[in-house]
């Protein structure tokens, strides 16, 4: 039986669908597979879709009518020539094309966060069923990360609404350090455990009590002390479940050592210290400073970079800080720019292949974020002069770029 194209309205559950383009353009590993769950049927609803083809012999359930009941041919009739395309607009079409990743990595982010946060609530009661979804949210996305040859940058995400500032902390961290672990051309599985090891870093942090864990000002002597608490109980839980591998539990344990052995727990020093270990730290410094907790302002990319290059060799690994550079670019997604024609910008994405040309949001007054076209200053004969601070920001401007959300990334090619 040939494939059917169906209203996307009529998809059901049990239905084999083949949906168009590649895994860029959705947030499943396949593009073809039988639908399992309510949620996989949202999503599809989600892509904006108007109609979807299914394979009817290998669906289950109810077939609806095909639409306008025409039958999708594996092979085009040799009898009837296609009608001839409209001439593309090239600048339209790079466009739809930004925005498309723009989509796509703001539904990956958000759909890894959803079910993060119902297994990291399930460790107590059902231990195993939480482990177990932490650990495929990564192996998806390491998946993703080993399968494309072509170089990977971090895609600015914005659409995502504030939530659990740990959740988004190790969410972020995660993808930061697997990008990492890529640039250093560590093995599949190894990328895979830098994912596990930075997406459960800080579990230690759900036994401090919110007072103290969610506090935004500054912590007295001892809530200090009892957050420090927090690298220790991880490692503990891990190692009580007996969760992953004995080398992501010791990372947990050691992320805030520091080479001159002025960290924590153990001040640890140099070599003491796992690799592993050591890379995550890194990603989880320059997270953590863009969003410091007992701060009124979020912290600017390149202030926290710049703190990290002071820090090079003596209490993070040089080479790693360099990865982390590598992967986000001369003018990390984040940051206030300033064009060579005087536009303000908001870098968007990171080009792995052009660090100093980024993918920019340039400020148009009176007008919303959504509606103005991305600037790839690949292709641009405007460069970026200079870097602008928050407090130069007018609130409109402000609002424009919805600074006071926190920044996530995803990956982008």
């Amino acid at each position: 039986m040939p494939d059917i194209s169906i209203a996307v309205t009529d998809l059901r559950i049990g239905h084999f669908v083949k949906l168009p383009g590649s895994w860029k353009d959705h947030p499943f590993l396949f593009s073809s597979f039988r639908i399992k769950d309510e949620e996989q049927l949202q999503i599809i609803r989600n892509l904006g879709l108007a109609q979807v083809t299914i394979d009817p012999y290998r669906s289950t359930g109810n077939i609806p009518e095909p639409v306008t009941g025409e039958v999708v041919s594996a092979t085009p009739s040799e009898d009837v020539a296609p009608a001839p395309a409209a001439p593309a607009d090239p600048i339209r079409q790079q466009q739809q094309d930004l925005r498309r990743s723009m989509r796509f990595a703001d539904r990956q982010f958000s759909n890894a966060l959803s079910p993060l946060r119902e297994s990291l609530g399930q460790l107590n009661l059902k231990p195993d069923e939480g482990l177990a979804t932490v650990a495929q949210l990564i192996r998806t996305a390491a998946a993703h990360l080993t399968q494309t040859e072509e170089p990977i940058g971090l895609q600015l995400v914005r659409s995502v609404q504030q939530g659990d500032v740990l959740l988004l902390h190790s969410l972020n961290t995660a993808y930061i350090a697997m990008l990492m672990a890529r640039e250093a051309g560590w093995s599949p599985l190894e990328i895979e455990n830098a994912g596990l090891a930075a997406l459960v870093h800080d579990i230690g942090e759900l036994k401090i009590p919110t007072q103290i864990s969610r506090k935004r000002v500054e912590l007295t002597k001892s809530e200090i002390n009892f957050m420090r608490m927090h690298v220790q109980y991880g490692f503990d839980q891990l190692s009580q479940l007996k969760a992953f591998s004995p080398e992501i539990r010791q990372a947990v344990l050691q992320h805030q050592e520091r080479l001159d052995g002025s960290g924590y727990p153990n001040g640890l020093k140099g070599e003491q210290i796992g690799a592993l270990a050591r890379l995550i730290s890194v990603a989880d410094y320059y997270e953590e400073q863009l969003h410091p907790r007992s701060a009124t302002r979020p912290g600017q990319p390149n202030q926290v970079v710049a703190s990290l290059f002071k820090k090079a060799d003596i209490w993070f690994d040089g080479g790693y800080i360099k990865l982390l550079i590598k992967v986000l670019g001369i003018y990390p997604p984040g940051s206030l720019v300033r064009l060579s024609d005087d536009t303000l910008a908001l870098v968007m994405a990171s080009d792995p292949q052009t660090p100093l040309k980024p993918i920019v949001l340039p400020y148009e007054r009176g007008r919303v974020s959504e509606g103005v076209d991305l600037i790839p200053l690949q292709q641009d004969e405007r460069q970026i002069s200079g870097l602008c601070k928050l407090e130069e920001l007018s609130q409109a401007q402000h609002d424009f770029f919805n600074l006071g959300k926190h920044f996530c990334y995803y990956y982008t090619s």
